[in-house]
């Protein structure tokens, strides 16, 4: 399932957005935003695979909204002018919906993303991180949970707990976010390895997580509840 956020100041286009993502069986739209500047908070505190950008806004256009965008996702962009094209192709956009677009067209961009997240996927399953003198690898599938603290972070997998001197943004760069969610301002989880979710927590092995009412809405999204 790929997650996507909605950026553009008009309030139909993000309409025909909805409609044509929830017909879709391999898309969640779990947000969307009028502006870039809100979009910029969102992805701050919950990455996603895709983002559905207009570039024509006021107060800051699509691609400015790009160059303060740390961690980037896939792009559609969706604009109603043809002449951004080359523009899209310069930031290794997978798709450009030219408006009005229909649902075939709609869903033939999605599936190019899909072919993008498929291939990202097969290039990358670890990442290095640093303990003194030596970089240590971890796998993706291993991590159960990640608790932030200042630049220090917890990493606990299923054989230990590591912790490099390292942000949630630093992470996130790494991770594929399709597997990883924020559940609260502190923590991370992998929710493949969630066994189950009660009075607010989430409970992998023995370890009980905080989700918090900020994250909770999304959360729940991701998982469907």
């Amino acid at each position: 399932m790929i997650t996507a956020i909605a950026i553009d100041d008009e309030p139909k286009a993000i309409d025909v957005l909805k409609h044509h993502a929830s017909k879709s069986k391999n898309l969640e739209l779990i947000s969307h935003f009028h502006n870039g500047k809100d979009a910029l908070s969102f992805l701050q505190q919950q990455p996603v695979d895709l983002i559905f950008l207009d570039i024509n806004m006021p107060h800051m256009s699509g691609l400015e909204m790009l160059q303060e965008l740390q961690l980037k996702p896939i792009l559609i962009f969706t604009t109603a002018y043809s002449e951004f094209a080359v523009d899209s192709y310069m930031h290794n956009a997978v798709d450009y919906l030219l408006k009005p677009f229909e649902y075939d067209r709609f869903q033939l961009a999605i599936h190019k993303a899909e072919e993008r997240i498929s291939s990202l996927k097969a290039q990358k399953e670890f990442f290095f991180i640093k303990d003194g003198f030596k970089n240590i690898k971890i796998a993706f599938e291993t991590i159960l949970f990640v608790k932030g603290s200042g630049n220090y972070l917890d990493i606990t997998t299923t054989t230990k707990t590591y912790s490099p001197r390292m942000t949630f943004v630093d992470l996130l760069k790494e991770l594929p976010v399709s597997e990883f969610v924020r559940i609260h301002q502190s923590y991370l989880i992998n929710i493949l390895h969630i066994d189950k979710i009660e009075n607010n927590h989430v409970c992998i092995q023995e370890h009980k997580i905080p989700i918090s009412a900020s994250h909770k809405d999304v959360f729940f999204r991701r998982l469907n509840l």
